[in-house]
């Protein structure tokens, strides 16, 4: 993956929507990743743990588990299954039921590929998709479901559960009784996986579960956690860093374990000096997508400075700045591109900041760096938002995303 030499190329490699691949010579090392942490314990843990990983949005966790999946000790030891829940369901409308659907025609697709399946086990798959169409839809999809197995229900299950909408409620309701049977399968899935030719436990990896909301990922993992720790099989989970200030947490605790983090680089002290690693760190992470003659060096620092230690903010910005200096007929990215771009990505939050009491809070927790106030869910919300980051130095601090610091006024 070269490095951008022009502005057309700047724009495709700073798209912040890709995650990179394990082989990215764009892959930085950071101090605060847990790859080795995660990676270790892998490969000693005998209990089919349900791992929790976490951090912000647009942290790096989606390409930190891309390294970690191609690791040879990790492909040594695990079949692994990983996907992004976005390319399975609609994550803005995302209940326990979809996930397990999703999951099983995960593991389903991947264990056809590598075994021929137990002609018993493959029959009573078959005779279940067919009960459970005709019992749980009233469609077309009902027909076609029966006459083509577990495999074309799998399909119409996940394509209705990611655009449906009367139909998918409908569906929930009548399926959720079937649960149960569904986890058996799964399971028999996994040992037919297992107990192939390939000889390796499954590792399954899910990924954007941190992208529906707090209220979401807590019925996920606390109201229907006992029924998600079910497959067995080791799971690593991405949640929300809201989840943690819930205040359920010790109790997903009790079920998830063990819990590993991705925190956003701390490019500024609490005081607000620049910390010298982390901000060139940060410079190394643009630098290695594009030519240093693209970006003048006051544009990129205050790219730098104005992402909050966010990656993907930081490639959003560097993207943006580009757009609007090639729509200049420019040769590099200046300071006033970077700014009328942190403009328009100041737009884009303003539209969701429109409570007053959530800039109450804004300006309490830029005063003070602390986490609080008298109601928990303006909190999550925005945490969960990137309005307020965290940072951790041996002490967990906070801080206002420096994007919309303007939309919050003065300090008095």
């Amino acid at each position: 993956m070269p490095r951008a030499n022009s502005l057309d190329e700047v724009i495709i490699n700073f798209n912040p929507m890709e995650p990179l691949p394990s082989t990215s010579d764009w892959y930085v090392e950071r101090p605060d990743n847990p790859h080795n942490r995660i990676k270790a314990y892998l490969l000693n843990d005998r209990a089919d743990s349900k791992i929790l990983f976490h951090g912000f949005r647009g942290a790096g966790k989606s390409s930190a588990l891309n390294k970690l999946a191609a690791e040879p000790e990790i492909q040594d030891k695990f079949f692994v299954i990983q996907f992004s829940i976005k390319d399975e369901l609609n994550v803005a409308d995302l209940a326990y039921t979809d996930l397990l659907v999703a999951i099983g025609h995960r593991i389903y697709e991947e264990a056809i590929k590598i075994t021929e399946l137990n002609p018993d086990l493959s029959k009573h798959l078959d005779t279940w998709a067919a009960e459970i169409t005709t019992s749980t839809t009233k469609s077309k999809a009902a027909e076609a479901g029966t006459q083509g197995g577990i495999k074309t229900w799998f399909l119409n299950a996940t394509g209705m559960l990611k655009t449906g909408f009367e139909e998918k409620r409908e569906f929930r309701l009548r399926f959720e009784p079937r649960v149960p049977q569904l986890i058996l399968y799964i399971n028999e899935l996994i040992r037919a996986i297992e107990t192939s030719h390939i000889g390796r436990e499954v590792l399954l990896i899910i990924e954007d579960l941190d992208k529906p909301t707090v209220d979401q990922a807590i019925d996920l993992f606390d109201t229907k956690g006992p029924i998600m720790v079910q497959p067995a099989c080791t799971i690593i989970f991405t949640v929300p860093s809201a989840l943690l200030y819930s205040g359920r947490y010790n109790i997903v605790r009790e079920m998830f374990h063990p819990e590993f983090a991705l925190p956003n680089l701390e490019v500024k002290t609490k005081a607000g000096d620049r910390k010298p690693k982390p901000w060139e760190l940060m410079r190394d992470i643009a630098l290695r997508r594009l030519d240093h003659a693209l970006i003048q060096d006051d544009a990129l620092n205050h790219a730098v400075e104005m992402s909050g230690g966010v990656v993907r903010e930081l490639i959003r910005i560097i993207q943006g700045a580009a757009t609007e200096a090639r729509a200049n007929s420019a040769n590099s990215i200046a300071m006033n591109q970077i700014q009328r771009t942190i403009g328009q990505l100041r737009t884009e939050y303003s539209y969701t900041l429109t409570e007053d009491e959530d800039i109450e809070i804004l300006k309490r927790v830029r005063a003070t760096n602390e986490l609080r106030w008298k109601n928990r869910e303006p909190l999550l919300k925005l945490l969960h938002q990137l309005f307020i980051l965290m940072y951790s130095n041996g002490e967990n601090w906070y801080g206002i995303n420096p994007i919309v610091e303007a939309l919050i006024g003065s300090t008095q």
